[in-house]
């Protein structure tokens, strides 16, 4: 990184040097940045007086089930929010129950209340739109 800022910026070198880069630093840093924007998104949802959800699930290279929500909101000003909200693991199996629990989690968790939802769109996939027990009918 150095010999970039040698290229780049070369004046500003020194700053670049007294700036400590060691994991737990790193960590912290990142853990700050997480809990602004979550603070952010929490606040600019908090404002929508309606909501809709676009969700998928699908399986990651290690063989997890991971849930996806994505939230778009208009607020009274009719300033439109869109946003991924969250991705929750799935442990366990993928029936739709399990997906609908990680889904009142997820909106717990950014505390959207479940009666400004006008709408919920998925992929269609039989766990989410089954014909015996879906996430629908939970």
């Amino acid at each position: 990184m150095l010999q970039v800022c040698d290229v780049l910026c070369p004046d500003k070198k020194n700053n670049f040097q007294t700036v400590s880069l060691s994991r737990k630093t790193v960590t912290s840093r990142i853990e700050v940045i997480d809990k602004n924007l979550t603070s952010q998104l929490e606040s600019k949802i908090g404002q929508c007086k309606f909501c809709s959800i676009a969700m998928d699930e699908s399986t990651d290279i290690n063989d997890t089930a991971q849930l996806v929500l994505f939230i778009r909101g208009v607020d009274e000003d009719f300033e439109i929010t869109e946003e991924l909200a969250c991705m929750r693991s799935l442990k366990g199996t993928t029936k739709g129950c399990d997906i609908f629990r990680e889904f009142q989690e997820g909106l717990l968790t950014l505390k959207v209340p479940i009666t400004n939802i006008c709408n919920i769109t998925t992929d269609g996939a039989p766990n989410m739109t089954g014909k015996n027990l879906d996430f629908l009918d939970s």
